[in-house]
């Protein structure tokens, strides 16, 4: 998990304060509809937070880990069941967008890396990233000057079952693997679409990301798709 707090003045990642004590199973949530249905219950005090550090929730240790294979399980189920189809899919930002249907305000995509250069990406909604497969490279800026120079202030690499979330307005710019598939969970659509998915395109993302999820599912004990 992304614990740290280095990020440049003004533009501080959303993160999470770890603690001992009692761990939540990975369904059973305190956040709100939205993770009951699908996500670990952090993912909803992460994007209930606010931007003051003081704010950054306190999560048991053990609650950020062993989320990865029944997670892979249960958005498995969701394809299966047709909850997540080509309405609203899209390109931008590095990634194929696959929007997962939840029961809640919220927005939750698969994404699905489909560039390997390092992209920027325009944040503008309170967002959680949880990395399935592959990995994630994500650079943070201090100023639009620095995004043009690729003069990142702070540069992280996220491998599985790792997560970072990131505030409204941050500069930052993430490049992933051939192998990178994402769950991101937001407080409203991502504003930027570069171009709509639909048919084979869709589908062959959607394959990708499924044979994915099942390499995660027999990896996990207990979590069969």
């Amino acid at each position: 998990m992304l614990l740290d707090s280095g990020l440049p003045a003004g533009h501080r990642r959303a993160g999470i304060r770890r603690t001992t004590g009692p761990s939540h199973h990975p369904d059973s949530i305190e956040g709100g509809h939205l993770v009951d249905a699908l996500l670990p219950d952090f993912v909803g005090q992460l994007l209930a937070q606010g931007r003051d550090p003081s704010q950054i929730p306190s999560v048991p240790v053990a609650a950020t880990t062993g989320w990865l294979a029944p997670l892979a399980s249960r958005i498995v189920h969701v394809l299966d069941t047709g909850t997540c189809s080509s309405a609203g899919a899209y390109l931008a930002h590095g990634y194929a967008y696959l929007p997962l249907v939840v029961p809640d305000d919220h927005t939750v995509y698969v994404r699905v890396s489909h560039t390997r250069g390092m992209t920027p990406w325009p944040v503008n909604a309170l967002s959680v990233v949880l990395t399935l497969a592959g990995a994630t490279q994500l650079e943070m800026y201090q100023k639009p000057d620095d995004v043009r120079a690729g003069r990142p202030q702070y540069v992280r690499r996220f491998g599985a079952e790792q997560v970072f979330a990131v505030h409204p307005g941050a500069l930052c710019a993430t490049q992933g693997t051939v192998y990178t598939v994402q769950v991101l969970a937001t407080t409203e659509p991502p504003a930027k679409r570069e171009e709509v998915l639909s048919g084979d395109a869709y589908a062959a993302f959607a394959r990708r990301a499924r044979r994915r999820l099942e390499a995660l599912c027999l990896a996990g004990a207990g979590a069969p798709c």
